[in-house]
């Protein structure tokens, strides 16, 4: 069952994520292709090439998940704005429908099997906007998903009943809010603004 959006943010003291710094060379190489679809696609096909074959990558601190959601842990901001961010997804926890704040992403899984339902608006009725599903993905490990607004509203979900999936996250600037969306009947949403929280 997918819980609430409960993000949680928090920094390694341990261990540090192995292919991090390969990860940062590849993004800033591809943040001087200027454009976001171009930045986008680099990214895609550096880390389809770095993650292959790669079940070392998942430090064990990145197992460590919350019967609350999913936890959100900022790998590393860089100067030029793009952020790298891990989550954990323990078993059965999702994310409601959600976008991205307006900024270009690339979703990789790195371990596990995680399930991505891409949505689309089809019509605004006042406060509530219409939904429907657009595609669906079923993510392994070194897949790797780009996403360019407007068409980056989804909903994540580990659909295992025991193991853990653990997905890498790059943004085009760090994500501290997205937009929610809380379905209230016949396809219809309610948008909510929501804070991604910050723990120290």
């Amino acid at each position: 069952m997918t819980k609430p959006m409960t993000p949680i943010s928090d920094t390694p003291s341990a261990a540090p994520f192995p292919l991090l710094d390969d990860i940062v060379v590849l993004a800033d190489a591809a943040m001087r292709a200027g454009e976001p679809a171009q930045i986008v696609q680099r990214l895609v096909d550096g880390l389809r090439g770095l993650l292959a074959d790669r079940s070392d990558a998942v430090p064990g601190w990145l197992l460590a998940g919350t019967p609350g959601g999913y936890v959100r842990r900022e790998l590393h901001r860089s100067s030029s704005g793009y952020q790298i961010v891990a989550i954990t997804w323990p078993p059965g926890q999702g994310s409601p429908v959600h976008d991205h704040a307006d900024t270009w992403g690339i979703e990789a899984l790195l371990r596990g099997r995680l399930e991505v339902v891409d949505y689309r608006v089809v019509a605004q009725h006042r406060a509530l906007a219409e939904l429907r599903p657009a595609a669906s993905h079923t993510l392994e490990p070194g897949t790797v998903l780009g996403l360019l607004p407007p068409h980056d509203l989804h909903a994540c979900r580990n659909a295992s009943a025991r193991e853990t999936a653990v997905t890498l996250h790059i943004y085009g600037r760090a994500l501290e809010t997205v937009k929610r969306y809380t379905e209230v009947g016949d396809g219809l949403y309610r948008p909510q603004r929501i804070q991604l929280a910050v723990v120290d």
